[in-house]
């Protein structure tokens, strides 16, 4: 249900299922890390049409926790190098910051 493609020698190293908010939408769907970006599956209104984002981790200007209802530790916010902004609430919010922040290290 939540696929994409893989890029040759790209590797899937976390997912779960999360939300994202982005421009006032907000979208159920999975979270991927991968050896060279973020993804986000999901879909819109209705299982036929889906969505799909992808943030190369080059891209990744900032990321940093946040708060849902501003007290719940479960969401975190990436800014893009075209100062993009995207919200993503998953579990185990500080696991997903620093396994992103280890593999932008790693290049």
């Amino acid at each position: 249900m939540y696929s994409f493609p893989l890029e040759e020698n790209e590797r899937i190293l976390k997912k779960d299922l999360a939300n994202m908010s982005y421009d006032g939408n907000n979208l159920h769907g999975a979270l991927y890390l991968t050896t060279d970006r973020i993804v986000f599956v999901g879909y819109l209104l209705n299982i036929t049409q889906k969505y799909f984002e992808e943030i190369p981790l080059a891209h990744i200007e900032t990321i940093k926790p946040e708060k849902t209802f501003f007290f719940i530790p479960n969401a975190f916010a990436i800014t893009t190098i075209k100062d993009r902004r995207l919200k993503f609430i998953v579990n185990k919010r500080d696991e997903w910051i620093d396994a992103i922040q280890k593999r932008i290290n790693s290049l």
